[in-house]
């Protein structure tokens, strides 16, 4: 399991993700005007008082204005003149407030694509006191709204949207005017109330299918983790948080978002809509759980092939790898966010290599303990030889691996000379090869050789324990002082236990086997010439 302080560590920065989008998006738009002043072109000393200088500014102002429901000074950014009578009787609030809602309903908010020139944009194929505001889809095609060069206090010029454009708005509400249902809705809900630029009857219409949605996506959640696994399943439990907990969140989450767009949204809304903040949220929690689910799994592999030992190798990748989706979340969000992250990578790509120097010995321990995990050399338990060390593999850990001696002693070997050093498995052995050589004195007859090695190999054969077919027993060599008989026996067994146990009895049949036939073992020439010398004595 993963530990708590890191659990609140992560936690800690995906709120912090939400809540600096909110203050960043609330940031710019109540500092806008101020930067939005600081980008009229400086070719004019003329500053209006409400900023419609330039049409970046202009509509902005508008922009900001509406957020607040305040209807009444945005008209001033609306060229009221020369309006058809129907329009013109509506009134410049109920205009501003019409147009913000179509706005809201049919336009993605770009100001980032208005001129911050007093003179506007010079080459976009309109008359140089006009600009492109935005377009919009409707029925009988695509409506472009305009920004227009007014005069304004003293014939001085301002930017507003234009006449044009204003003469639309009313059919353009009809046509994008809510279902019925919603309209009932918003005749009992005060329209000047709102949050982040939203209306007040709309967070109610999405609070509500929300709170629908949850129990119908949980249970359908619910019976996709009963379908997908067994009863007894290991991983049950994992797999059934991931479907009625995150996988719920981003259903819920698309549904909600794809619904306050529909009912339309304002310019900090779409902000933070497209710095996909909740979304990142529910994204990086759905990869820790994958990342948790495929732990447990593996882990419950582990389990059922004995090797328990293997499963502390889980922790920590997979805190690795949380580790590096949370960065890598970061690092978009503030992408969406509009921030530039290139400076951020360059600095990131430095300290990740001064890290990794740092870590370099670390890194190679913890990569040896991988290879040793995935290609199985050894296995706790097993009887191995590594150099001139032998005894039982005790522990493999994160950066050694401890093996205790015949002797009862412990030693610690890192990891990364392991996984690169050879290493020899006996309890690897399928089964273990019995290879004594019998010197057999100079006095030995042919027929007691013969009678030796016939038997030896009658009772090798017959020992319950021992590979019949790989029975050999054969008259080798003259050496120096004796003759030598060789064995090769295999026994049926890779327990160490086992097989001392069958050398005991192999041992025994053939010292008796040698003493039946009269023969003796050979001993130094050194003895051999005591012994003759005492006999000439007698």
């Amino acid at each position: 399991m993963i530990t708590k302080p890191f659990y609140l560590l992560l936690t800690f920065l995906l709120c912090g993700f939400l809540f600096s989008s909110l203050l960043h998006s609330a940031e710019n738009n109540t500092d806008i005007s101020l930067a939005l002043e600081r980008d009229i072109a400086e070719d004019s000393a003329f500053k209006d008082n409400l900023g419609r200088d330039t049409p970046r500014s202009s509509f902005t102002g508008f922009l900001m204005l509406s957020e607040k429901f305040d209807y009444k000074t945005a008209a001033n950014f609306l060229d009221l003149r020369n309006l058809p009578h129907d329009v013109s009787k509506l009134g410049g609030e109920e205009l501003a407030r019409q147009l913000d809602f179509v706005i809201k309903r049919g336009m993605k908010i770009d100001v980032q694509q208005l001129s911050r020139k007093t003179a506007g944009q010079v080459v976009d194929g309109l008359p140089d006191y006009r600009d492109e505001l935005g377009r919009i889809v409707t029925d009988e095609g695509e409506q472009v709204l305009l920004m227009q060069r007014v005069p304004g206090i003293d014939d001085n010029l301002i930017w507003k949207v234009a006449n044009v454009s204003i003469a639309h708005i009313p059919t353009l509400y009809d046509f994008f005017s809510y279902p019925g249902w919603v309209e009932d809705i918003r005749e009992y809900i005060p329209e000047d109330v709102g949050f982040l630029g939203v209306e007040l009857f709309k967070w109610v219409i999405v609070i509500g299918v929300t709170l629908v949605a949850i129990p119908v996506f949980w249970l359908i959640g619910l019976l996709l983790s009963t379908l997908l696994t067994r009863e007894q399943s290991p991983i049950r439990t994992a797999v059934r948080k991931l479907f009625t907990w995150p996988l719920i969140l981003l259903a819920v989450t698309v549904v909600s978002g794809q619904l306050l767009k529909e009912l339309g949204l304002g310019a900090t809304a779409q902000a933070i809509i497209e710095s996909k903040s909740v979304m990142t949220i529910v994204v990086v929690w759905i990869l820790f759980s994958l990342i948790d689910l495929a732990r447990a799994k593996r882990r419950a592999n582990f389990i059922a092939m004995g090797r328990t030992d293997a499963a502390i190798l889980g922790r920590p990748m997979a805190n690795a790898l949380k580790l590096l989706v949370v960065l890598a979340a970061l690092l978009l969000w503030l992408h969406n966010t509009g921030i530039d992250i290139t400076t951020l990578l360059a600095g990131l790509g430095i300290g990740g290599i001064a890290l990794a120097l740092a870590l370099q010995k670390p890194i190679e321990d913890l990569l040896g303990a991988v290879s040793i995990y995935s290609q199985q050399p050894v296995i706790t338990g097993d009887l191995c030889k590594y150099g001139d060390i032998l005894g039982r593999i005790e522990e493999i850990g994160l950066r050694t691996t401890r093996i205790r001696t015949l002797n009862n002693t412990l030693v610690s070997i890192p990891n990364c000379i392991i996984a690169h050093g050879a290493i020899e498995n006996y309890s690897a052995r399928e089964k273990m090869l019995y290879h004594p050589e019998l010197p057999l004195r100079y006095d030995t007859s042919g027929e007691q050789m013969r009678q030796v090695i016939q038997n030896i190999d009658k009772m090798a054969r017959a020992h319950e324990q021992v590979i019949e077919k790989s029975v050999r027993i054969r008259f080798t060599a003259f050496a120096l002082n004796s003759m030598t008989i060789k064995a090769r026996i295999y026994v049926d067994t890779s327990d160490f236990s086992t097989y001392l146990s069958v050398v005991d009895d192999l041992n025994m049949g053939i010292m008796e086997i040698v003493q039946h036939a009269g023969a003796h073992f050979a001993q130094g020439a050194q003895t051999i010439m005591l012994e003759n010398s005492a006999q000439q004595n007698v």
